[in-house]
């Protein structure tokens, strides 16, 4: 399933009966997750993605 988070794209899905996220926009991301519940599997995709914006934001702060 896709979503969007702060103009970001991510993939939900499952794997061998585990959650996935991926976010393509951020270096092919993909990660099997240790959690139980699609809400946590969102939480985190939107984590990192958060994590990600923060980090670029800083970068061109330090150019």
């Amino acid at each position: 399933m896709a979503f969007n988070y702060n103009g970001i794209d991510y993939h939900i899905g499952s794997c061998s009966g585990k959650l996935t996220i991926s976010i393509p926009a951020i270096k092919d991301y993909f990660k099997v997750l240790e959690v139980k519940t699609i809400d946590s599997a969102h939480n985190k995709a939107q984590d990192i993605i958060n994590d990600e914006l923060s980090r670029i934001s800083k970068e061109k702060n330090n150019n």
